[in-house]
């Protein structure tokens, strides 16, 4: 078994089908969790987790139909 658990929280903002965005505060598993339940919320497909200040993309999550 392994566990990963993060102890930082950062600010960042999700692109979900290239169109919609929304912010985003937590560690990476609460927005993971998060972006997950908005995606089966909103059928939504594809997401990209970026850092709200540098722009990197820090997640990538697609989901198949």
């Amino acid at each position: 078994m392994i566990i990963i658990q993060h102890t930082y929280t950062t600010h960042t903002e999700v692109t979900f089908d290239q169109d919609f965005r929304m912010p985003l505060v937590g560690t990476m598993d609460d927005i993971a969790e998060c972006v997950c339940d908005e995606m089966v919320k909103h059928k939504f497909t594809h997401a990209d987790v970026c850092d709200a200040g540098t722009g990197e993309v820090l997640m990538i999550i697609d989901r198949s139909l």
